[in-house]
């Protein structure tokens, strides 16, 4: 069974969502570094056009307004705004908004880059210009409006033409985090004097300003749709690749466990389409190869069966009628002669057991009575076995294909494990199965030919004489006739010792 976090389809959404995180990540430094990086032409924009408006209107509540009432205009705006604002003067008058403090190593910063110094030897700042009375028709231009006699144009800080010395529109500073935006500003100390220049300054501890300095919202939005796009994408895509994936997986899964009728419809021309045609051209090279097989070891066992029978009795009538000096060498005859016999048994049993389970009747049948008749079948009167089956079990098989699993799996365990201590056979029903289990006391058989154990002629012992009984049909002879009952066979070794095997099959119930 695939695991869900090594499945072809979660190595897909892995690499989706890495694809998304890498992006947001590059997205947020982008973003956050911004002031560092100067980004603002893309991202401070908005905040430069907002402060550009907030200017004006600030500059215009100052001028009607007395000086000492400068503070509250400039609460009433944040209140607006949601964000503190302040006002720095040439003459280093600093004027807050409620709340609002400002460091004092960002405030001597500040100060020490205040642009545009008004020059000794000039009476006026060299950013006013006298204009006469008639302004030019039309609205006057984004970047300059008009107080008084003259107009003001209105500066900020901006990394494309920036003030000699001054540094870019956004400042963070830490301990505790807080971000902050200027411009300049044009501002009327008395209705009756000049405009002069002054800082404006917002701060707020986000870093878009709740709005102000830049809002997510948009690119939350673009967030959203490119999320949602890609998941459009690239699950269909996913699941267009996993599906016939997992479809062949299962295919070949019971291929390998015998059944070469499973075809594999997948009807594209990609390399999917390509893999299952492949496949569907392997199985049958694989079942004309294993009928192949089966046919010739059933007409073998078939066309040898009688000359054996013929030799056996030959022998058995030439035994009767020569000298007890020969009979030793006749009666080593026949023990070659039967163990032949027997694998000819053997070859005859796995050949029909390995018929198409489509040719077997399955039919409900009670357990109890097909594990006696295995066990009075296999049991010798030294060997104890032990039966622990209720009554009542039934299970859905071919009753004679099941005494024969039975009856190998109880001559197994009498064979390799007899003189060990009890063989016991159980049967539980576990939801809409019963599981059968037959196990031993002895030795168990070595772990490197665990899972090859149920092949045919896979034997423990290397050697096949007649001392270690048979040819490694057993097993195998076992799987096939559970296999034609819809059944599953499994084997382990026990702890300490012990060997058990296995088989479920679905209930009458």
């Amino acid at each position: 069974m695939i695991r869900p976090f090594s499945s072809l389809f979660a190595k897909i959404l892995f690499w989706f969502f890495l694809n998304l995180i890498l992006i947001s990540g590059l997205l947020f430094g982008f973003y956050v570094f911004q002031s560092k990086m100067g980004l603002e032409a893309i991202f401070g924009r908005q905040t430069i056009d907002r402060m550009y408006v907030a200017g004006r209107l600030i500059s215009h509540d100052l001028t009607s307004t007395p000086r000492i009432e400068w503070s509250d205009v400039l609460t009433r705006f944040s209140e607006i705004h949601q964000v503190h604002f302040a006002l720095l003067l040439e003459d280093g008058s600093v004027f807050l908004s409620k709340n609002l403090h400002i460091p004092d190593d960002l405030l001597r910063r500040l100060m020490d880059t205040f642009p545009l110094k008004r020059p000794q030897n000039e009476s006026r700042p060299p950013f006013m210009h006298d204009h006469p009375r008639e302004e030019p028709k039309g609205d006057p231009p984004h970047d300059r409006m008009t107080i008084g006699q003259g107009s003001f144009e209105l500066r900020f800080f901006d990394h494309n033409e920036p003030p000699d010395g001054a540094p870019r529109i956004m400042i963070h500073t830490k301990n505790p985090t807080q971000y902050w935006a200027r411009i300049i500003i044009p501002v009327s100390l008395e209705p009756w004097r000049p405009a002069e220049p002054a800082m404006l300054i917002a701060e707020s501890e986000s870093i878009t300003g709740n709005g102000f300095f830049f809002d997510p919202l948009p690119w939350m939005f673009v967030a959203g749709a490119v999320l949602f796009i890609s998941v459009l994408l690239w699950i269909p895509l996913g699941r267009s690749i996993t599906r016939p994936l997992a479809r062949m997986t299962a295919a070949a899964e019971e291929i390998a466990g015998g059944r070469f009728d499973v075809r594999i419809h997948e009807a594209g021309a990609d390399e999917i389409g390509r893999l299952g045609k492949a496949l569907n051209y392997m199985t049958l090279r694989l079942h004309g190869f294993v009928n192949g097989q089966k046919r010739f070891l059933g007409d073998a066992a078939h066309e040898l069966g009688s000359p054996i029978a013929r030799i056996q009795i030959g022998l058995g009538i030439l035994e009767q009628r020569i000298d007890p000096w020969n009979k030793e060498r006749v009666k080593d005859v026949m023990e070659d002669v039967t163990h032949m016999s027997n694998l000819v048994n053997e070859l005859l049993s796995f050949s029909r057991a390995e018929m198409s389970p489509t040719k077997v009747q399955l039919e409900a049948a009670k357990l109890f009575p097909l594990v006696e008749r295995a066990v009075q079948r296999e049991c010798p009167p030294e060997a104890k076995i032990m039966i622990n089956v209720d009554a009542d079990t039934q299970v859905i098989a071919a009753p004679e294909l099941l005494t024969r699993a039975l009856a190998n799996l109880i001559r197994n365990a009498v064979k390799y494990a007899g003189n060990a201590g009890p063989i016991v056979v159980n049967a539980k029903r576990e939801k809409d199965q019963v599981v059968i289990v037959v196990r031993d006391t002895g030795p168990g058989v070595p772990e490197e030919i665990m899972s090859h154990l149920f092949e045919p002629f896979i034997r423990p012992e290397p050697s096949r004489d007649r001392e270690t009984g048979g040819v490694g049909l057993g097993l195998a002879i076992v799987k096939t006739c559970v296999d034609a009952c819809k059944g599953s066979v499994t084997a382990e070794n026990l702890k300490p010792t012990g060997f058990a095997v296995t088989i479920s099959l679905n209930t009458g119930c």
